[in-house]
């Protein structure tokens, strides 16, 4: 609300109609700063669970609603301009986390794409592989098929295979034993 000199009066707290009253752009955002900061860094935190970043979120706001308020249409709209802008950049920092947290494969020297070449051999080597494991014993070929390709622990292939875990093991030992010495050979 404007007093008599025409200024907003902070006390009276943010009322419709009140950017209408506010003289210029740097006593707006002083006021919608005093007003709103402690409820924008509060919905920075809540998103983000880091204070630092949360007042990051908040500041970054502030100076681009600072620097685009002339193209700013709805003046009144200026705390909804706020809450978004605080939102957007607090989705930005969790999708940048996301991204440096992501597991990423070592590259070592950054080799380029593999060829057609490679491609051409890791088939065979896979055909060789499955080629080899279809002529294990059944059981051997089902125990590897179970701990290798689905990633099953020791007690459930043995549940799913209806045999002792002790089975498993031996199956598996035979089994890998059986492949070493096939593929070897077969180099």
């Amino acid at each position: 609300m404007p007093l008599r000199n025409g200024t907003a009066d902070p006390a009276a707290g943010p009322v419709g109609g009140w950017t209408a009253d506010v003289p210029g752009r740097d006593l707006a955002v002083d006021l919608l700063f005093r007003w709103h900061y402690a409820e924008l860094l509060r919905l920075g935190y809540c998103i983000l669970g880091d204070r630092g970043g949360a007042e990051d979120a908040v500041q970054d706001a502030f100076v681009s609603l600072h620097a685009n308020w002339r193209r700013l249409k709805d003046r009144e709209a200026a705390l909804a301009y706020l809450r978004s802008a605080v939102l957007n950049r607090c989705r930005s920092r969790v999708r940048d986390l996301v991204r440096e947290r992501a597991p990423r494969p070592w590259r070592g020297d950054r080799e380029a794409e593999p060829s057609s070449e490679d491609y051409a051999v890791r088939d065979d080597e896979a055909d060789r592989l499955a080629a080899a494991v279809r002529s294990l014993p059944r059981r051997q070929s089902q125990v590897v098929f179970c701990r290798y390709y689905l990633q099953l622990s020791e007690q459930e292939t043995a549940t799913l295979l209806e045999i002792g875990t002790g089975s498993v093991k031996r199956h598996a030992h035979r089994a890998v034993q059986a492949l070493s010495t096939r593929l070897e050979v077969a180099r």
